[in-house]
Parts: structure tokens; sequence; C-alpha cells
């Protein structure tokens, strides 16, 4: 088995960290629809997998409530650490976050009435049998397995500052170079469909970001967590690297500068009960 923490490609530094925390509140208001879609009830049993620095623990936390329970898996211990500190802060008394690999996580199976991944299917792309058949063992008959991955098609600065397209394509082609899929979201409808759930929804959620929003430097952060393979991959050069840094550094502070975020395709459905 392959452990998942060898398919990250984000992790580590409090920057990274940072990001994670402020994308989870970016998408919150539409997980929240999301999570109202599917009908999520008081006393279910969540698992947020992959959960990082935060993913859904709150929206879930709050719907399960007093007599519900929430696991928030990751394999890496930092963000479970940044987790647990939040969870404190918020009073998430029926969260309960635990370090391991998504792919074999060892908890009991069919005990949850919900499964939730966001961005990991992503990253652990060429394991996405593994973990389509792992959320589907820790589901009970009648729940639901839920996804949450990313598009890149909609992501963008506006005006693009220089640079832009082939940063943009650098950012792509590193991430994907280890096997990864930085546009899963294209796929999992059909995955989840051949994976034998009933009743599979669908629904895309795309977030537009206002001059100054801080979410305009995340393709900073990402350009900044994958430097080295976009250097040695050939993507860019150090000085072109560094070039579009800088030009999209000045956009992302620009007062005329909007963005919009990548999609973020939403797909979920339910486990048969026979």
């Amino acid at each position: 088995m392959v452990e998942a923490q060898s398919q990250y490609l984000l992790t580590g530094q409090r920057g990274e960290l940072e990001r994670l925390q402020l994308q989870a509140r970016v998408l919150e208001p539409d997980a929240n629809v999301m999570l109202d879609q599917i009908g999520v009830q008081a006393g279910w049993r969540a698992l947020d997998l992959g959960c990082g620095a935060m993913g859904i623990l709150g929206p879930l936390s709050r719907r399960v409530g007093a007599s519900g329970k929430v696991i928030g898996l990751d394999v890496d211990p930092k963000l479970i650490d940044a987790a647990r500190v939040l969870g404190q802060e918020k009073g998430w008394d029926n969260v309960e976050l635990r370090e391991g690999d998504a792919l074999q996580t060892h908890l009991d199976p069919a005990s949850f009435d919900i499964v939730h991944v966001r961005a990991l299917l992503a990253p652990l792309w060429q394991h996405k049998d593994t973990l389509l058949r792992e959320m589907l063992a820790l589901t009970r008959p009648g729940g639901v397995v839920a996804l949450q991955e990313p598009d890149v098609s909609s992501w963008t600065l506006c005006p693009p500052p220089p640079f832009w397209a082939k940063f943009k394509e650098a950012i792509v082609g590193a991430y994907n170079a280890g096997g990864s899929d930085i546009n899963a979201g294209q796929h999992t409808y059909g995955l989840v469909h051949q994976a034998g759930l009933e009743n599979v929804q669908l629904r895309a959620a795309v977030v537009a970001l206002p001059p100054t929003h801080p979410f305009l430097r995340a393709p900073i952060q990402f350009a900044t967590s994958l430097r080295q393979r976009i250097v040695e991959g050939g993507f860019l050069t150090e000085q072109e690297l560094d070039d579009a840094i800088e030009a999209c550094e000045v956009s992302a502070q620009d007062p005329g500068t909007f963005g919009v975020s990548f999609l973020v395709t939403q797909v979920w459905g339910w486990k048969p009960r026979t």
C-alpha cells in the first residue's frame, strides 16, 4: 500500500497551513449548500477524510449536533494539530481528529452516515480506485459518499497579469507530473456512477474574489509549494517563475483586479442498502 503522505504535494510549511484554512473559509458557503441538499441530520456519524487544517469539520459539526460525531482524518500531523487548535477555539466538542492514511484508514467499516473528501482525489489520482473503495467500505448501507474536487478551467485573475497563461500552465503541469490530476473534478461524476452509488447528484461551485481578497494569492502559494517541480520539470526557469510571481503579487494587491476561483465539482450519491 502506498501511503497518502507520499502523494501529497502541498504540505508542511506554515504558509500552506494558512492557505488551506483560507481555502476552507472561502469554500464553506458552497459546502453548506451541498450538505443542506444532502440532508445531513442531527445524530449522524460523519467522516471528513483528508480534512487538513480545517476541511468541512465546522459545517459537519453544526449539523450532526451533540448527538452526532465527526471524525477528521489526515496523514499530516501538523495539519491535524492545527485543526485541533481551531476546533478548541470554535467549540467543536463533537469532533475527533485522528492522524491516518485515507487509503487505509483502519476505521470500522460501514460505520458512517456520510464520508466526504475535498481536493483529496486530485493528489491521489493514481490511487483513485483505492480511495473510492475505502470510502464505500466506511459508509453504512443507505449512507452518503460525497466528493468535492477541483477543476482549474475557471481559475483566473481579471485582467490577467503578465505571464498568467504560462504561469497557470506551469502550476498545472508541475502538480500533475507525479500522477496527480488538478482537474479531478472533471471526472468525479463518472467515477461515482461507476462505483455503483445511487441517485447521484451534481453541483458546480465557483467563487468571485473581489479586489485585494487574500485568496487572489492562491496561485502564488501553489507555485511556491511547487517551485522545485516547476523549475526541475522545465515548466519555467527560475527567472520566469520569479517574474510571474511578482506580476501576480502586483495584481493581487491592485484595487482594479478581481478573480475567479477554480471550479469545485460537488458530487454525491447514496450507497445501496442491499
